[in-house]
């Protein structure tokens, strides 16, 4: 009696992307890396500042396309787990803490044209409004983008803070409108979060 001889077929799959990926940056919205990509292309930022860090997904992804990027974390778990990931970039600074104080403490630190991504929306002490505010206050060119921003007409998820939806009303007292020029991003990636974007370029030609 003759024994058949397994045969192992094997199925090309798709290698999983590097760990440090653009694919993962702004909870996987691809759109929104192009966005950015084609704002740089114009403006050429020399620093990036993110409040929010997390994971580090976002971080990395900046530190790949500017010279220095500074990130925030609040929570102090977050930051601790995402240090060895962190600590391949040279060109981040990793800070711990309430991010309007540490926006004060490095502002000066910053380099221009700058790029800002405000993503630190979690907590019941909600930072955007001071974080806007600094911000602005520094009279020299800058894109800013707010994450999880109401999109006027469009059924992109967004984040609330005491019943207060983050949109143009939340914010609009100290917007600068005479400054700036703002847009939303109206489409999302496939697979992405499907969140609104507001972005704010501010004093820039």
């Amino acid at each position: 009696m003759t024994t058949a001889t397994p045969i192992t077929i094997k199925i090309n799959q798709p290698e999983p992307p590097p760990a440090d990926d653009h694919r993962f940056m702004f909870n996987i919205d691809q759109y929104l890396v192009d966005r950015l990509i084609a704002y740089h292309h114009r403006h050429h930022f020399t620093c990036a500042v993110e409040t929010g860090t997390y994971k580090g997904h976002t971080t990395v992804g900046l530190a790949k396309l500017f010279p220095k990027v500074f990130t925030i974390e609040l929570n102090p778990e977050f930051h601790r787990d995402v240090q060895p990931r962190l600590a391949r970039y040279p060109n981040i600074t990793s800070l711990l803490g309430h991010s309007p104080d540490q926006l004060r403490n490095v502002i000066d630190q910053f380099s221009y044209p700058l790029f800002a991504y405000l993503d630190a929306h979690w907590h019941e002490n909600w930072p955007l409004r001071d974080e806007l505010q600094i911000l602005l206050t520094i009279r020299k060119p800058k894109l800013i983008m707010i994450h999880d921003f109401q999109v006027p007409g469009r059924p992109f998820g967004f984040d609330a803070y005491k019943n207060n939806p983050c949109n143009l009303d939340y914010l609009g007292d100290i917007l600068p409108h005479d400054e700036c020029k703002y847009a939303f991003n109206h489409r999302t990636s496939p697979h992405s979060a499907n969140r609104g974007v507001l972005f704010i370029e501010h004093l820039l030609p």
